[in-house]
């Protein structure tokens, strides 16, 4: 039952601190893990019964339960708010983006049957009832651009387009957050896409041998202007200053502390990998501090879903190390 803004609020706060108490986070990620099978982590994760399915099938199962699971429990804080604020009902709708990515992808690839999508209601807009008609699907909702069906050859820069609007929305929410939590929430969420589109600058440049000015025509920028001074590419154009393999110039990047480790004498190149895996520890650190922070404003739930999304990242992840047979701490390592 919907209640005012501070019961609600209060209310949810208390809910998520039991939420947080038992969730697969920080050192209690490990566990996930330390599953030999993917029925010892079915049975970790849901301690229900398993389903009797092909591991293949299992593991998908698995990851779909889990995401499903993540929504239901977010869609069901958000219940208790007669009109939920716009940035957390924007974060539960990342699950939209990657609903609507499936769709044209099924789409793209000639399927008939809608395929299996994670139910976000009442928080949804794509029209899933008019398909296989993407128009329709999309008349009047923030997807109205993406009208028809792309080339296969399209699809990963129309699936660009839809990470860069989604995260455009989401700051536009997150500066219009309470005035009490605004600064450290911009803190928090800037940080991660500057960081994001850092390590993409550097995997770019490395693993692709882009240029400078190729590499920033691949970014996520915050303005359509697209200057090198825009908020989101700031960190990107500042890594791209520095030659891969110089640590002295590394050596005074701002976010020195997610490096590498360096030893002279030895040879070092900078390792966009180890940078993205020690960011998403000290990323969910600080969603961990800010959590308790400003109780009784939207800051616990956006702390919340970034915690549990997180953990859900990690489920997926062991499930596929399990499919796969990869070594779980290689698997943990290199999440």
């Amino acid at each position: 039952m919907a209640m005012d803004k501070t019961a609600a609020r209060s209310y949810v706060y208390a809910k998520s601190c039991a939420v947080l108490s038992r969730s697969f986070i920080g050192e209690n990620a490990r566990v996930l893990f330390s599953a030999r099978s993917l029925s010892d982590l079915w049975s970790l994760v849901f301690k229900s019964e398993i389903p009797a399915v092909p591991q293949v099938l299992l593991t998908k199962k698995l990851q779909s339960e889990a995401a499903s699971r993540f929504v239901k429990e977010f869609r069901s804080l958000l219940s208790n708010y007669s009109e939920p604020d716009p940035l957390l009902v924007k974060l539960i709708q990342s699950f939209e983006y990657e609903n609507f990515k499936t769709v044209t992808g099924a789409l793209c690839y000639g399927e008939t049957k809608l395929p299996e999508l994670t139910d976000i209601s009442p928080f949804g807009f794509i029209k899933y009832g008019k398909w296989p008609s993407l128009k329709e699907m999309t008349e009047e909702t923030e997807f109205s651009w993406y009208n028809t069906v792309p080339e296969p050859q399209k699809l990963h820069e129309q699936d660009f387009k839809l990470d860069s609007q989604y995260l455009k929305t989401l700051w536009l929410q997150v500066k219009k957050s309470s005035s009490e939590c605004r600064s450290d929430l911009m803190k928090l969420i800037g940080t991660k896409i500057q960081i994001d589109n850092a390590v993409w600058a550097l995997r770019l440049r490395i693993y692709y041998k882009m240029t400078d000015e190729e590499i920033l025509s691949h970014l996520v920028y915050e303005d359509e202007s697209k200057g090198e001074k825009d908020f989101f590419v700031r960190e990107a154009v500042n890594v791209l200053s520095f030659e891969p393999d110089d640590y002295e110039q590394w050596r005074k990047w701002k976010y020195r502390e997610l490096l590498n480790p360096h030893e002279d004498g030895v040879v070092w190149t900078v390792d966009s990998r180890w940078i993205s895996n020690a960011f998403k520890v000290s990323y969910a650190g600080s969603a961990r501090k800010l959590f308790h922070k400003h109780p009784f404003t939207e800051c616990p739930l956006v702390c919340l879903y970034i915690l549990k999304r997180q953990e859900l990242d990690n489920i997926c992840m062991a499930a596929e190390g399990l499919r796969l047979n990869v070594n779980p701490e290689t698997e943990e390592k290199n999440g």
